[in-house]
């Protein structure tokens, strides 16, 4: 019972607000409260409307032809009633399988970056996107009316029907819980309705008007028209797998700075030490053999991410038809997970995303040995455990309690910066102080008579070798991010050529010259070796070594957000607000702290650490899938040759990951 309104609507002019029910084919039609309009019928068993909507203009959008729904007009909901529903329509990453926020947080680590509007974009936490209970109350209150209170009944009088009073039925009038919840359902999906409707006008009139924009929106509205202009030409898919975060595409050079910049990281502190353990000719059997596994495999993963077997250089940037356009094999792929579902399944999926961000918490269990060893090497009279506990505390500052772009923009590039230092530092002390080894032992009181400081072959020392190389060449899993963001995808195999002729170079020059140097007495970091035999007044060592202090520790906090989102994945279902969202991401990375904290002081080695990361991680994520994927997605295209290879790698990477895991532990 619903008092009339002030222009005395009959009852005729209210049964447009009943709804009709088809039992027979669950079909429901329904009937725009706010406008009296009819929309499109809803499908319980998919979830999905139907139906179509007249634009302004009279033009049907998304939908049949409107059969079945005896010739009424549908028009759109209005807009304006509905501003506070707008966060309905943003992207959810909770709707993509897990783990959906992988492909925009590691670019994190991709290489330097100076776009703080960028680095707020590729780090904030899952979008939580589900109304708040103000606005849930509130969506309740236009989609049922209120309950009846429970009492005595008592008859209807004839005066009770004096008031001038029409009689209708309720809309919740002989409904169950769930039938409001499916009304709740195609409410939200007219929302969405209008709201693509306004998004599209929107586009219409930027076309017309062009509006000014930021760096990342010029360059996400580049790729959309590079889409849409490889699906015109080349029909269907596009051409080239383009990452929704990066704005401007990156040069041939600047892919390649990228590349090696991730490559010669943190791993290179242990080179030398790898000659130490394996010997001259082991060193350079395992640097060299390492790197062109690596450099292949790079080779393989570029290809499944283009979604053809054939090498990149043969494809074009912008296929405009005909004859000459080459159709790929499969779509283009955008990430790591992307290429583990395509070829495994979400099972498959899972299993090496556990396995990523299993090698990203080891590396920040890493960051915190090197922080220690490195803040001991300046302050002995402290020990190591309470360095690394001490730097907790200031890496909770960044990392957990504040996400500042700007400061992350400069920690991005510290690395870059270290890295140069350290190849040019360690070659020119090589070359100025020549074979110390001797010096040290003595000062070590070693014998060099009994114990001789170099060696040439060294087969015991082999998997923690193995194992170290692997480490130092573990940045596979952010090669999609590079793919995505070259303006000239078919210039990858020789950026990766280049790449890595220039990476095994440096690293040959790093092993070597620290060996030459220190031979069995060089520490498994070099900096370490380098500051304690470099004098007090050697102002050049301290400053490197405070270089390789704040390397790690932007290292540690650039690391320390593509885990986070992980997790922050897995509990966003179960949050109910953003603010609640920050608060638990805050939680999340403080815990990450405290559980590589403990394993770092439990296990405060770093050659061992490296090496059993390098040799469990990176062997599965380097070398045994790229090519067990490259076999699954294109295994029936592929020569005799290359199969054979793949199987190779398969195999040798399998026997190092549990054999070497063995015998380095």
């Amino acid at each position: 019972m619903i008092p009339p309104s002030s222009s005395q609507e009959s009852p005729s002019e209210a049964t447009p607000l009943i709804r009709e029910t088809k039992s027979s084919t669950t079909t429901r039609t329904d009937i725009d409260p706010e406008t009296g309009q009819q929309g499109g019928s809803y499908q319980p068993e998919t979830g999905q409307q139907g139906g179509s909507y007249q634009n302004t203009n009279g033009n049907a959008a998304n939908g049949d032809s409107g059969a079945g729904n005896n010739g009424i007009d549908k028009s759109p909901l209005l807009e304006n009633d509905f501003d506070h529903f707008v966060d309905i329509t943003e992207k959810d990453e909770l709707d993509k399988p897990w783990p959906a926020t992988f492909e925009r947080s590691i670019s994190l680590l991709a290489g330097p970056i100076r776009d703080t509007q960028f680095i707020e974009e590729i780090t904030k936490s899952p979008k939580i996107i589900t109304p708040n209970i103000r606005d849930r109350r509130r969506l309740n209150e236009l989609l049922a009316t209120p309950e009846t209170t429970l009492g005595p009944l008592r008859p209807q009088q004839q005066s009770d029907f004096r008031q001038g009073i029409v009689k209708i039925q309720s809309l919740d009038f002989g409904t169950s819980i769930d039938d409001r919840e499916r009304e709740a359902h195609l409410y939200r999906m007219k929302l969405l309705e209008a709201q693509k409707q306004k998004q599209q006008q929107q586009q219409q009139q930027q076309k017309q008007q062009p509006q000014p924009m930021s760096k990342i929106g010029e360059g996400l509205r580049k790729q959309k028209e590079k889409q849409a202009l490889a699906v015109e030409g080349g029909g269907g898919e596009s051409d080239y797998a383009l990452s929704d975060y990066g704005g401007e595409k990156a040069s041939f050079g600047q892919c390649l700075f990228n590349m090696a910049n991730i490559l010669m990281g943190v791993g290179m502190l242990g080179l030398p030490y790898i000659f130490k353990r394996a010997g001259w000719i082991g060193g350079f059997f395992v640097t060299l053999s390492f790197s062109s596994v690596a450099y292949r495999t790079s080779i393989l993963l570029g290809r499944e991410l283009n979604g053809d077997a054939r090498p990149t250089s043969i494809f074009v940037d912008n296929p405009k038809g005909g004859t000459g356009t080459i159709v790929r094999f499969r779509k283009p792929l955008t990430s790591f997970p992307d290429i583990a579902r395509s070829a495994f399944g979400q099972a498959g999926t899972v299993l090496l995303s556990i396995v990523l961000y299993f090698e990203l918490f080891s590396c920040l269990c890493i960051f915190f040995v090197t922080l220690g060893d490195h803040l001991h090497t300046l302050f002995p009279w402290i020990s190591v455990t309470r360095h690394m506990i001490y730097v907790s505390f200031c890496l909770a500052v960044p990392t957990a309690l504040l996400r500042t772009p700007k400061l992350l923009s400069y920690l991005s590039a510290v690395g870059t910066v270290a890295t140069a230092c350290v190849v040019s530092v360690v070659a020119g002390s090589a070359l100025y102080n020549g074979d110390i080894s001797e010096i040290v032992a003595e000062k070590k009181g070693i014998d060099v008579e009994t114990s001789p400081t170099h060696q040439i072959w060294n087969s015991s020392g082999l998997p923690v070798a193995f194992g170290l190389i692997a480490y130092t060449f573990s940045g596979h899993a952010i090669i999609p991010s590079i793919f995505s963001s070259m303006k000239r995808p078919q210039e990858y195999e020789k950026m990766i050529g280049f790449t890595f002729l220039v990476v095994t170079l440096c690293c040959l020059i790093v092993a070597a010259s620290g060996y030459w140097m220190f031979g069995s007495m060089v520490d498994d970091q070099i900096t370490l070796s380098l500051e304690r035999n470099s004098g007090d007044d050697n102002i050049l060592m301290k400053i490197l070594t405070w270089l390789m202090i704040l390397t790690a520790f932007s290292k540690f906090t650039l690391t320390a957000f593509p885990l986070a989102l992980g997790f922050e994945e897995i509990v966003a279902p179960i949050i109910p607000n953003d603010h609640v969202m920050e608060f638990a991401s805050s939680v999340i990375k403080l815990l990450l702290i405290s559980l590589s904290l403990l394993v770092a002081i439990y296990v405060p080695s770093f050659s061992v650490l490296c090496s059993l990361v390098g040799l469990i991680c990176t062997m599965l994520v380097s070398v045994i899938f790229p090519a067990a994927a490259h076999l699954k997605m294109f295994g029936s295209q592929l020569p005799l040759w290359e199969q054979f290879l793949d199987w190779i790698f398969i195999v040798a990477g399998t026997f190092m990951a549990v054999v070497g895991t063995i015998k380095a532990t």
